[in-house]
């Protein structure tokens, strides 16, 4: 579903709403963030959002993130009008946290199950990996396990209409399709034990770090030295806190090429309307 541009202005304002809320109550509580993912390489490549994205992402130390739930606990789980969303405080079965505007709402027809819901913006944890490479290969291998069954105790929420997917994942959803593992996994369970598993290893005693929850999996793993050194970001009206290091980063998430506009399949993935 290709969105208008009338649309993605509407939804671009909601969210910059949201980021510099959070920002701002991030700077007032010395709590550190860094713009993650599109977000990251919009504010570098376009000084802004990607034109046809429709979503902020943000990443957080783990101790960071779990400082900012326990603030928000204190304080109505919301930030100024917005409210603050996890699996912990309410019904949702998302893993990630999100920051949501109920002002401006979206139909998103990315999965089986078309949905409609508020506009947000994603907090994403930065959890520590094993300092060992076979340790973290194993870590790795356990994370990604507990996240396919997770998946798969929701299948029907899964963005089965984005074509981007690498073999083994489009194959995974195929066999979804024909076994409905839906009826026979917990998904409570398994939001658990995935939460388990990423605090195994402490954010402040880990080499590595890893934004495991983001679109790009393993990608997202990063010496924790790239965190360490950080600078504000022009994105939009708005300048953001970002690593410093940002070519390592996005040429490891985006390739050699990433200050090149992908291809217009690419662009529309997101499937994606504001609700009128």
């Amino acid at each position: 579903m290709k969105v208008d541009f009338d649309d993605r202005k509407i939804l671009h304002n909601a969210e910059l709403a949201l980021v510099k809320a959070f920002s701002e109550f991030c700077r007032e509580n010395n709590l550190k963030y860094f713009i993650m993912g599109g977000t990251f390489l919009g504010a570098v490549r376009h000084h802004g959002f990607i034109p046809w994205d429709d979503d902020i992402d943000v990443g957080m130390p783990r101790p960071d993130y779990e400082r900012l739930q326990k603030l928000l606990a204190e304080n109505g789980q919301v930030i100024g009008e917005y409210p603050f969303v996890t699996f912990k405080n309410s019904e949702t079965t998302e893993y990630v946290a999100r920051l949501e505007n109920p002002a401006t709402k979206i139909i998103d027809r990315s999965a089986l199950d078309v949905d409609k819901r508020n506009s947000w913006m994603d907090v994403f944890p930065l959890d520590g990996m094993p300092n060992g490479s076979f340790s973290r290969n194993l870590h790795s291998f356990r994370l990604l396990t507990l996240r396919m069954l997770l998946k798969y105790s929701e299948f029907s929420k899964v963005s089965v209409n984005y074509t981007e997917r690498p073999f083994v994942e489009r194959t995974l959803i195929k066999v979804g399709k024909v076994l409905h593992p839906e009826r026979w996994l917990n998904t409570q369970f398994y939001l658990h034990k995935l939460d388990k598993a990423l605090q195994k290893y402490g954010y402040n005693e880990s080499n590595y770090v890893i934004n495991f929850m983001g679109a790009y999996k393993l990608k997202e793993m990063f010496p924790k030295k790239y965190y360490m050194d950080d600078k504000l970001y022009d994105f939009e009206n708005l300048k953001l806190n970002g690593p410093h290091n940002y070519d390592a980063i996005l040429r490891q998430m985006y390739g050699e090429n990433y200050m090149q506009p992908p291809s217009e399949q690419v662009k529309n993935k997101h499937f994606t309307e504001v609700a009128k």
